[in-house]
């Protein structure tokens, strides 16, 4: 059955401070406990359990996680489904002047959130479907629809970063994703460099991405780790994590409790 959504949650007894997070899906992140300082130009907003951080897909966010009575947690909520053009557009017609990232939380929004997260997966895709837009119907009349999705075809880094996705470990070559997209080698390699971007960085994104989920889960091994992400060399994958964050991976897990 196709998923219109996925969900990730986030947690921590000690401050986590990261950089260079990969966002790969328009998402909201919702903190129902401590605190999230995010960089935002040239400033920092924080957002707990009273507004919603709205994050474009294939984001790159900086920020620090605050615990609250030595407790962070947070649920990030995003979309597998884009809404039409029309909902975009109007969204950029009731948008607020200096404009940031923050939606605060009123009560329809709160509603729609809960319906959309506890969906049974039995019911039928439309029905799901039908609750997924009445919250982007909802964002649209507050103006803050558009900081999710542009008005836009998906882009050579989108339809990669969805391929990717789907088995983040498997040994993706250049050659076999241009098979999958009917491509030439030079062809792919010319589209993702007019998005200024190259093919391994879109993989190492979707991976880096791929270990913080795996992380909330289970105390891996540094080489466990490297494995279920598609890295063969477990000083590579250690020197990626440490590159892209900021922090080691035995630093990073200092943060957490495990049960």
């Amino acid at each position: 059955m196709k998923s219109f959504i996925q969900l990730n949650y986030y947690n921590g007894i000690q401050p986590q401070r990261l950089r260079n997070v990969p966002i790969i899906y328009p998402s909201i992140f919702w903190i129902q406990q401590g605190e999230k300082q995010l960089q935002w130009q040239n400033d920092w907003i924080s957002f707990n359990n009273k507004n919603w951080l709205l994050s474009h897909g294939n984001a790159s966010l900086t920020f620090i996680n605050n615990p609250n009575q030595s407790q962070f947690f947070s649920t990030q909520l995003s979309f597998l489904i884009r809404p039409s053009d029309a909902l975009i557009e109007r969204s950029l017609e009731n948008q607020q002047v200096d404009q940031t990232p923050e939606y605060t939380i009123d009560g329809t929004a709160k509603y729609l959130w809960q319906s959309i997260i506890t969906m049974p997966k039995d019911i039928r895709p439309s029905v799901q479907q039908h609750i997924v837009n009445a919250l982007f119907e909802h964002l649209a009349n507050s103006g803050q629809l558009h900081q999710l999705f542009t008005v836009r075809n998906l882009s050579w880094r989108d339809k990669l970063t969805q391929y990717f996705n789907e088995d983040p470990k498997a040994n993706h070559s250049i050659e076999s994703v241009c098979e999958h997209f009917g491509l030439s080698k030079s062809t792919l390699i010319r589209r993702l460099k007019e998005e200024n971007t190259q093919f391994r960085e879109v993989l190492a994104q979707l991976r880096m991405g791929y270990a913080l989920s795996l992380l909330q889960n289970k105390p891996y091994s540094q080489i466990e780790l490297a494995h279920l992400c598609g890295y063969k060399s477990e000083l590579r994958f250690a020197q990626r994590f440490q590159h892209q964050f900021g922090l080691t991976l035995k630093q990073y897990q200092k943060t957490f409790e495990y049960h």
